[in-house]
């Protein structure tokens, strides 16, 4: 017993001593936890653009669709048996040109009758006046012949407006499309004849981004190319919608074609490019990643003396490439682009290479 007692005693001191090394070899020299405070700063290896002032001319490009300054499907205004077709497949037709006629035998000896009553209703209506003249007919008597002869002028003018409705004619000059009806087949109301598009003056519709919504204005050209076909065309800005799309947060743009010569087809795609005048405003252009947003606006991060500061800056166009700066640099400012994450103010940074040679110009 007392031999088993004498082991417990032994291995006690030598765990205390065990632990007193541990703790003297893990502290370090100095005070208590010792050593400096949180010891040597890191530096950080970061890129940077080299902020330069240059005046901005933009470039937009886009694509468009041509579509035909007017055109329309031509239809038949009322029922009947087509007795007469003029319209020719791909036919050029002036405005007010006959193209297809329905059946309006009917109607016109309709018309006779209704002319021959208005003969007589006018026989009747002057000879009712030259009496009420003579005190031989009555006030009652002259209204209603004229009422009469009223009644029988409108029913002319009925039917020779049925008669207009039988005819189909060219609201305007253009080209016709296929043909989709033959003589004697039986047409209803609305039933389609033919496609006419107005082809020698074309419009273009395409879209500007919001950052882009004011710099053009009606009467502005714009340069348009069919690159399958190889033709480039100038169309001059005709109409800007009146508000923003809140979907796509775009603006619509619709420019005038001048296309006599028939080099542009209607339906087409053409890339759109849209020349803006270069900004009388000097400002910097920095790649879009050394922009930061917090709740002040917007900010970037430039190496002064070895250390990362902080510029506050006013924004113009953005691009998902560059950003124009307005204010807040100064020319030939380090800004950094790269380890923004790791950034805060007075950090070590240390530029390991420059994007100067870089074009981020706001295209």
């Amino acid at each position: 017993m007392k031999h088993l007692l004498l082991i417990a005693l032994s291995s006690l001191l030598l765990v205390a001593c065990g632990s007193k090394d541990d703790s003297a070899k893990g502290a370090p020299a100095g005070k208590g936890n010792g050593g400096k405070k949180g010891g040597a700063q890191r530096v950080l290896n970061v890129e940077g653009y080299v902020a330069e002032l240059g005046q901005q001319g933009k470039n937009f490009q886009t694509m468009a669709t041509l579509v035909p300054k007017n055109s329309v499907s031509l239809s038949a205004a009322t029922s009947g048996r087509l007795v007469s077709l003029k319209a020719k497949d791909g036919a050029i037709v002036k405005k007010g040109t006959l193209l297809a006629k329905i059946d309006d035998s009917e109607l016109r000896a309709q018309l006779k009758q209704a002319q021959s009553n208005k003969m007589l209703a006018e026989q009747k209506e002057q000879r009712i006046r030259g009496l009420f003249e003579k005190n031989g007919a009555t006030k009652q008597d002259l209204e209603s012949a004229e009422a009469s002869l009223k009644s029988a002028q409108a029913s002319v003018e009925l039917i020779q407006a049925q008669l207009a409705k039988t005819e189909v004619r060219a609201p305007f000059s253009g080209k016709l499309g296929f043909v989709d009806v033959s003589v004697g087949a039986w047409l209803n109301s609305g039933t389609p004849i033919a496609e006419l598009s107005e082809v020698d003056r074309l419009k273009a519709k395409f879209s500007l981004p919001q950052r882009y919504a004011s710099v053009i204005k009606v009467g502005d050209k714009i340069s348009l190319k069919d690159s399958e076909r190889n033709v480039e065309k100038f169309g001059v800005v005709s109409a800007l919608d009146a508000v923003i799309s809140e979907s796509s947060r775009t603006r619509r743009v619709m420019v005038d074609v001048d296309n006599a010569k028939g080099e542009l087809i209607a339906g087409s795609f053409v890339s759109v490019n849209v020349a803006m005048e270069a900004s009388n405003v000097q400002s910097f252009t920095i790649p879009s990643e050394a922009m930061i947003l917090d709740r002040e606006g917007a900010y970037v991060f430039v190496s002064q003396g070895g250390k990362a500061k902080i510029k506050h800056i006013t924004t113009g166009l953005r691009t998902p490439m560059s950003v124009q700066v307005l204010s807040g640099l100064d020319v030939g400012d380090t800004v950094i682009v790269s380890g923004i994450v790791s950034l805060r103010p007075g950090a070590d940074v240390k530029i390991k290479g420059l994007r100067h040679s870089i074009n981020y110009e706001v295209e």
